[in-house]
């Protein structure tokens, strides 16, 4: 009997022309999304090539200069053999983020999180606390990507053609006659779901695969394909969870028009309002520290170290009056530089300490809370495996910093033992090379996600399979 019924809601269904429309609309959906997540991608690659060049460019009319002196030593060096001009001022370096292949598929935290800082020797709060102006309708919606159509759009499909499949036999009188036949409502009802829940699976998986190939993704890869299957179980666990829902509502008894609001209402709970709650949770038991007490915490900071070297300045000048009229060297001034940079990195550090503590507790009161709603659940498991959540970029950050310690050693040291930029130096120079975290820890990050979706459709169904067992015809 389950074969005979799903073969004619397969013909029904073939026939159906808002249900090839829905189909139409999610593969249409789902490639704009894939194009505008990669172009997203591409402007950033384009513009930290660009970035990249133009430090290239700069570092090599540096070098050309001071070979050119190193070449003849005539007179005074050029200003840019003096390191503290170079790493202090002149010269900074492009840290850039590379992202994962299938990233566009999910922005992520691509929308807030800068993917390059241009680090210099100074402290690391001076790049880190810098940061470019986003559109804030951008912030407010999300970028419109894939994961976007799987999280937001697919659950409103799904509802479009699962809302009625009890409740329209019963009030066209139909589903008397069907149980009078012998069918039992548990197998009309699976059967009806199943076909489906099967076509969509099916749409879905070539619609995951065209989307990673639009977006580059190199199939050949092992670790490719892998993650590609994560990606397409997470969405198809979360589709499964709005199909064992619509089964449950079914099971209501309740009219078509009210379960397609009743419907439409958990769609605004699980995806909208529960993730803002979350967001707001989150916020109020961990704020972030004030920036405007940053700036002037940095500011007051500054004019003490100011205020500190000028005093030293004119103690050292009235011990050496004879020294009263001359000009500070470039080295001395950049020493004091340094000072001015110590103090106020001193004050700065533990404010910005309070502020990683703050960001690392609040992303861990929303790990614990994604489980309040598979629209969390999901998204966060799909950032997690293209490398677009807040793990990969704690590590993006961790890696600058080892690196501006490196950057700035190196700079500092010729600065305070007054030594000059050669031509060789700028060799030397340390280069950033971005490590990629290893593919397990993201894969390990989906287990928790898509247990709790797996854990969440047994319920649906069991309880819903009870309800069918009392579910009057007429």
């Amino acid at each position: 009997m389950f074969k005979i019924i799903f073969r004619q809601e397969l013909h029904v269904l073939s026939s159906n022309r808002t249900w090839w429309g829905i189909l139409g609309l999610l593969i249409l959906l789902t490639v704009l999304a894939a194009l505008n997540g990669n172009a997203r991608f591409e402007q950033m690659s384009a513009t930290a090539a660009k970035l990249n060049q133009d430090e290239i460019t700069t570092q090599n009319a540096l070098k050309a200069t001071v070979g050119r002196y190193d070449a003849n030593p005539v007179g005074d060096p050029p200003t840019v053999a003096s390191p503290g001009n170079v790493g202090l001022s002149i010269l900074g370096h492009y840290t850039v983020l590379s992202h994962d292949a299938l990233a566009p598929l999910s922005v992520g935290q691509s929308d807030v999180q800068p993917f390059y800082y241009r680090v210099t020797a100074h402290p690391s709060h001076t790049f880190l606390s810098a940061s470019e102006i986003h559109n804030p309708l951008t912030q407010m919606t999300g970028s419109f990507d894939v994961a976007f159509v799987m999280i937001f759009v697919l659950p409103i499909l799904i509802i479009a053609i699962c809302f009625d499949l009890m409740s329209r036999e019963k009030e066209g009188g139909m589903l008397g006659l069907i149980a009078a036949q012998g069918v039992s409502l548990r197998t009309l009802i699976l059967a009806k779901v199943v076909v489906r829940a099967g076509i969509l699976i099916l749409v879905l998986l070539a619609l995951v695969v065209l989307a990673a190939a639009l977006v580059g993704a190199d199939f050949s890869q092992p670790s490719t394909l892998i993650t590609v299957a994560l990606w397409f179980a997470v969405v198809v666990g979360y589709a499964a969870f709005w199909f064992a829902l619509a089964f449950l509502v079914n099971a209501m008894n309740w009219p078509s028009v009210t379960n397609g609001v009743v419907l439409a209402n958990l769609w605004l709970l699980f995806v909208v309002v529960l993730p803002s709650i979350v967001n707001v949770v989150a916020s109020t038991l961990y704020p972030a520290p004030s920036r405007v007490h940053l700036t002037t915490e940095m500011r007051e900071a500054t004019e003490e170290a100011d205020k500190a070297a000028a005093e030293s300045r004119e103690a050292y000048l009235f011990d050496h009056p004879d020294l009263a009229g001359a000009t500070g060297s470039l080295d001395s001034f950049y020493i004091q530089i340094l000072a001015t940079d110590a103090a106020v990195e001193k004050v700065v550090t533990p404010i910005m300490a309070q502020f990683s503590s703050q960001a690392t507790k609040r992303e861990g009161v929303v790990s614990l809370l994604q489980y309040t709603s598979p629209a969390i659940a999901a998204q966060q498991a799909m950032n997690a495996l293209v490398g677009t959540g807040n793990a990969h970029f704690e590590d993006f950050v961790s890696q600058v910093l080892r690196f501006h310690e490196n950057w700035r050693g190196f700079f500092v040291g010729k600065i305070v033992k007054s030594q000059r930029m050669t031509a060789s130096d700028f060799d030397a120079i340390p280069i950033f090379t971005y490590t990629a975290p290893n593919p397990a820890a993201a894969r390990d990050a989906t287990v928790g996600p898509l247990v709790f979706l797996g854990i969440s459709i047994i319920v649906l169904l069991g309880w819903a399979v009870r309800r069918y067992s009392h579910y009057p015809v007429v």
